[in-house]
């Protein structure tokens, strides 16, 4: 039989419990009673913070309607798994932040259909009526992203979901019949109040339509990716400050504005991600090729300017004997610290920190788009068992 283990190792071996792994820390808590109040111990907690400071990938939404699985996947590497009844087969996933899904409803069995804020962790549900059409671009987000939370307790809070849109109306019909348009729209709801802000309308010059892709949040704003990378900007933030204040003067090209992509050639399959500098940043396949391209925003003077930061040969990075059909983008880590490749052979992570490194994280191959779910749920599971009711459950 072999020796126990010393009292003083047991925490330093407890600190490398895996961020998406919940389930050994359940495992681990149900040891015995030292182990569990090694993991209820704020220290420990606060140790075990410092070593994870970012959240992990859990999962992947998806809108696969061929495949019979549920909508969210979990990660291969993952423990995490949401209630079997959440499957969401009849909402179509538009975008995935701070622990929150963003669906859209289109079960016709349901009295309306319209958008709903999913916490996977929580199961909670919250359903709202669109004010403007399903064809736009979607973000939600934490109600406080601006304003420095850092993600790790605010689900089941209070949110945001923006919208925007190419086009001169707020229906689907105007969009089809006039094309491009150079007229960019957009509003946000708030949980809070429960209700749509004002919608406003700006000519940001250059006819695009905007691509079925997440947003990125840098700073106050949230950029939608247009034709081979023009951005889309909308000052979401500032816009809402300016209206809690019932400041009616409202200049709608303040709030609404475009970014042009790199000089050059079309830059074919494009994410908007944030910079490892914390600025505005995209990432790019070029057509036919499998080499990623990654670009930070710099300011010079008055104006900006793209800079090519690094490439990256996929065909030398992914763990694949041989890429029989060329890789595509399909994600973006919400911190930018990683982005998602999608291959025959399933969904691998490259990280974009100063040491990229490609792993699997999900068997799904030939993804055009997945919504990684990241979330500090194994951080929390410790966190609950510091309550005076799970010490002596």
């Amino acid at each position: 039989m072999a020796p126990p283990l010393p009292d003083d190792v047991i925490p330093g071996i407890l600190l490398r419990l895996s961020p998406d792994d919940p389930a050994g820390v359940v495992r681990a808590a149900a040891v015995c009673k030292a182990w569990r109040l090694i993991l209820a111990d704020p220290s420990f907690v606060a140790r075990y913070r410092a070593l994870h400071p970012s959240a992990p990938v859990l999962g992947f939404l998806h809108n696969q309607s061929l495949l019979h699985i549920s909508r969210l996947v979990p990660c291969t590497s993952s423990s995490f798994r949401p209630s079997p009844a959440a499957d969401h087969h009849m909402r179509h996933a538009h975008d995935c932040r701070h622990g929150r899904v963003l669906f859209y409803d289109y079960d016709y069995r349901r009295p309306t259909t319209g958008f709903a804020v999913w916490d996977p962790i929580a199961g909670d549900l919250h359903s709202f009526e669109p004010n403007i059409g399903a064809w736009t671009q979607q973000a939600v987000l934490c109600a406080a992203a601006a304003d420095g939370c850092d993600h790790r307790g605010c689900g089941g809070g209070p949110f945001i979901v923006a919208a925007a849109a190419m086009g001169f109306g707020g229906d689907d019909v105007t969009a089809g019949i006039l094309g491009k348009s150079s007229t960019a729209q957009a509003q946000f709801y708030s949980s809070e109040t429960g209700k749509w802000s004002i919608h406003i309308y700006t000519d940001v010059g250059t006819p695009f339509d905007l691509e079925d892709r997440p947003a990125a949040l840098v700073g106050d704003s949230l950029y939608f990716v247009g034709d081979s990378g023009i951005l889309l900007r909308y000052r979401y933030d500032l816009l809402r400050r300016r209206l809690g204040k019932k400041d009616r003067f409202i200049i709608d090209s303040d709030y609404l504005s475009v970014i042009k992509p790199p000089e050059g050639r079309r830059l074919g399959n494009v994410f908007v991600v944030a910079a490892e500098d914390g600025g505005l940043g995209l990432a790019n396949l070029y057509e036919e090729s499998s080499r990623l391209y990654l670009w930070a925003r710099e300011t010079v003077g008055d104006a900006g300017q793209w800079v090519r930061r690094r490439v990256i040969d996929l065909k030398t990075m992914l763990p694949i004997r041989r890429l029989e059909m060329r890789p595509c983008l399909c994600g973006v880590a919400e911190d930018g610290s990683a982005i998602f490749v999608s291959t025959e052979d399933g969904v691998f992570a490259i990280g974009l920190g100063s040491s990229s490194k490609a792993r699997k994280v999900s068997e799904v191959g030939n993804v055009n788009l997945m919504y990684p779910f990241m979330s500090f749920y194994t951080e929390s599971l410790l966190t609950t068992m510091r309550s005076p009711k799970s010490q002596h459950s």
